[in-house]
């Protein structure tokens, strides 16, 4: 039986790991994929591991090489082939190291295996590339490890004061040619609309509605793209709750996973009745509470005001290029 090795840090593993790793098992009857770490780099171990097992077909064998104590570059340790032949003697023996860096060739000889250096032409990314600029090589991102580098950005704010339109009109400005389906529409009017028509609520309604847009909002992430924007979300529906019901219980919550950047729409805008909002009156007041949370919460938050439509666009896209960095790229 021939046992291959291929190993790297994958941080993250990215579709030209990918390519490499389906290549290598073409050729020898098993393959070990080693994931190294150290603690002091930026993304965790363990999570790139779960990314890599995440990502491969369950033949391939993924193990973790996690040691502070082994040297990172050659020049960093006079000792560094002996120190990394004795890390990877308990993997081995190996016949083959596959990869698409250089060090393949003395790795291989180090460990008494023969390299198969594959290069980087054929598909040219690197997870250096991806962290540094992660949206302009999404392509090449593998399904597993989107969620980490997608942005959310999420309106709220009290009635009639444009969430609907300047999250669509976001939503479409992110995604022009409208292949994704990037914008997590409010599901409290769905649930409203159908279920309650403004009378009755309970507090199960408002567990129920919180659960239900979650469920729905992660299972849209997955073909969202780089950026997700959501028409509101729990806090929006715990200003509701204690409007609604004169009650609320931060326990009914689960206050975690919360948005990059929430885009607080003020109520000096004119009121439009649309036959399903609840009135003008409480607009201050939910404001006022949704400011409250947010800062208690410790949220990025940025207040969307004016009377003119226009200016109140144009201070979304400046918020949100300014999170995701598009204004210099």
């Amino acid at each position: 039986m021939t046992r291959g090795l291929y190993l790297g840090k994958f941080m993250p593993i990215h579709h030209g790991h990918l390519w490499v790793i389906d290549t290598a098992a073409q050729l020898v009857d098993e393959l070990t994929v080693l994931v190294c770490a150290v603690s002091q780099e930026p993304i965790d171990g363990r999570l790139r591991s779960h990314w890599v097992r995440s990502s491969v077909s369950e033949n391939i064998q993924v193990r973790e090489l996690f040691d502070d104590s082994l040297p990172q570059q050659p020049e960093d340790d006079p000792d560094f082939w002996p120190k990394w032949r004795d890390a990877l003697s308990p993997f081995g023996p190996f016949d083959y190291v596959f990869g698409g860096e250089d060090y393949v060739v003395q790795l291989a000889y180090e460990i008494g295996a023969v390299a198969v250096p594959l290069g980087r032409s054929s598909v040219n990314i690197s997870a250096t590339m991806i962290r540094n600029a992660p949206y302009e090589h999404w392509r090449y991102i593998p399904t597993a490890v989107r969620a980490h580098f997608q942005r959310r950005v999420t309106f709220l704010g009290p009635e009639s004061t444009g969430k609907s339109t300047l999250s669509a009109r976001l939503a479409q400005r992110l995604d022009p040619s409208g292949q994704l389906s990037n914008l997590m529409t409010e599901y409290g009017r769905i649930y409203d609309a159908s279920l309650k028509q403004g009378q009755n609520w309970t507090r199960q309604d408002f567990r129920s509605l919180t659960h239900t847009h979650i469920a729905m909002r992660n299972a849209l992430a997955k073909h969202a793209g780089p950026y997700l924007i959501e028409d509101t979300d729990m806090i929006q529906t715990m200003a509701w709750q204690r409007l609604l019901m004169g009650e609320l219980d931060n326990q009914d919550y689960p206050l975690q996973d919360f948005a990059d950047l929430y885009l607080l729409l003020s109520p000096d805008v004119p009121w439009i009745d649309d036959g399903t909002r609840y009135g003008e009156s409480f607009r201050v007041d939910i404001f006022e509470f949704l400011k409250t949370q947010l800062e208690g919460l410790g949220l990025r938050f940025v207040v969307i005001d004016g009377n003119d439509w226009n200016r109140r666009e144009q201070l979304v896209n400046d918020a949100v290029d300014k999170l995701l960095n598009l204004s210099s790229g």
